[in-house]
């Protein structure tokens, strides 16, 4: 079997998988999240799909039901989705006959839910992975077809985290593409409840510090949400501190938890329940518009919120 002979479709927003799934198979359509042209993933989704002639579709969760008749008629051999913003129906993800596939980066059954890269680093984890698991209608709970487990390193942002969970998922896709065109059926085994754990949707006032906290809880917390996520966050004052970057300090512990122990133009050192978390990139809101001017409102002796 031919890359032609292989018709898939993909739901996502990840244009390295996408690229996969183009070389290994003909891409009959992409679905991906409606956006107002500003969401950089899709705009490059909806450049390389029409460099490559891909028809794209953005539909909202009710308007999806409206494709049913659409991929029947198209009849794709698989459907691939990766990071896809809707829970895709069963009208839909039944209609493949070697099924619908999901892309997820954890070692299911563990980290089922979303945001789970940023929740791996921000509770410490030392490993994570990524699954290839047949899709049902319950959230990330079908039959795993292949795995493989992806340490941790303790300065790993959860940008460096995805970039690498996601290189392997392109090697493991392209794996069962090719199983798949060498007629092989794929299967799969069933996930072990009894070790499955699931983590809801980030919300943002969970990067919101907790100087009263270990310093390694406020750096995986800190590491966990930097760029392009939102960031850590707490307050000088009536000020908004976004911190980006940031190491552990001395392990002496100096007074009250988030008083500013030093401060100068290179870092700011801040005190936590055991030590200290040496702060050397942020930015500070101030009356909505970001501030470079950072020694104007942070000084020594000065607590953060």
């Amino acid at each position: 079997m031919n890359v032609s002979s292989l018709k898939t479709v993909f739901f996502g927003n990840n244009l390295q998988l996408l690229e996969c799934l183009s070389s290994e198979s003909e891409v009959i359509a992409v679905f991906t999240r409606p956006d107002d042209g500003t969401n950089e993933n899709v705009n490059s989704i909806r450049s390389f799909s029409a460099s490559a002639g891909i028809p794209v579709f953005q539909p909202s969760k009710k308007e999806l039901y409206g494709y049913v008749e659409f991929l029947e008629k198209a009849a794709p051999d698989l459907i691939i989705v990766c990071g896809y913003k809707f829970i895709i129906p069963r009208e839909i993800f039944s209609i493949p006959k070697d099924g619908t596939i999901n892309i997820h980066p954890s070692m299911l059954p563990r980290y089922r839910g979303q945001h789970v890269i940023n929740w791996a680093i921000i509770n410490g984890e030392s490993e994570t992975g990524v699954t290839l698991h047949f899709m049902e209608e319950t959230l990330d709970t079908g039959d795993i077809i292949i795995q493989k487990a992806i340490p941790i390193d303790i300065k790993d942002t959860a940008k460096d985290l995805h970039d690498r969970i996601y290189a392997h998922a392109y090697d493991l896709l392209k794996e069962v593409l090719r199983d798949c065109k060498q007629g092989k059926k794929l299967t799969g085994k069933s996930q072990e409840e009894t070790a499955a754990t699931f983590f809801k949707p980030r919300r943002p006032e969970d990067g919101h510090i907790d100087w009263r906290r270990s310093s390694a809880e406020i750096y995986n917390l800190i590491r966990g949400l930097s760029k392009p996520w939102p960031g850590a966050y707490t307050y000088s004052g009536s000020n908004k501190m976004i911190i980006w970057k940031a190491y552990i300090g001395s392990d002496n512990c100096e007074g009250t938890c988030g008083k500013i122990i030093n401060a100068d133009n290179d870092y700011i050192a801040v005190s936590t329940n055991n030590g200290q978390i040496i702060i050397t990139n942020y930015d500070i809101i101030k009356d909505d518009s970001v501030s470079n001017l950072q020694t104007l409102f942070l000084k020594k002796g000065d607590t953060l919120t």
